[in-house]
């Protein structure tokens, strides 16, 4: 019993796989398939991959350890530089503080060409 059960289970696999690579072959199926359908079954096929003979060759680098190490020593002089800056001007400004900033200037320059006789219409 147990016998007769395991072949038909893989006679119905064998059959259902038969009908998968059949659904390829047809080609009227490519008319209503979608998009992906063509790229998914050539890469099932196995075609469209690359030769191995098409990929690049690795090159040798072309720099030393000197080299490396002395660029590595200067980005970390400008990284400290740059904090270094960064920390002399003080804590990064609120958005109220910015914002504030900006209405002033704005003030100023809308009154300034009130002054020379201009007129500035904000965008919408």
């Amino acid at each position: 019993m147990f016998r007769a059960i395991a072949a038909s289970g893989i006679l119905v696999c064998t059959v259902l796989t038969a009908g998968c690579a059949d659904l390829m072959q047809q080609s009227y199926i490519s008319q209503i398939a979608p998009e992906w359908f063509e790229a998914k079954a050539v890469e099932v096929k196995g075609e469209g991959y690359p030769e191995l003979a098409d990929v690049p060759e690795t090159r040798p680098v072309e720099t030393t350890l000197a080299r490396s190490d002395r660029d590595a020593n200067a980005l970390k002089d400008a990284a400290t530089r740059l904090e270094a800056q960064l920390a002399g001007q003080g804590d990064i400004r609120s958005n109220e503080d910015v914002r504030a900033t900006a209405a002033q200037w704005r003030a100023t320059l809308e009154d300034g060409a009130a002054a020379a006789g201009h007129s500035i219409e904000p965008t919408p």
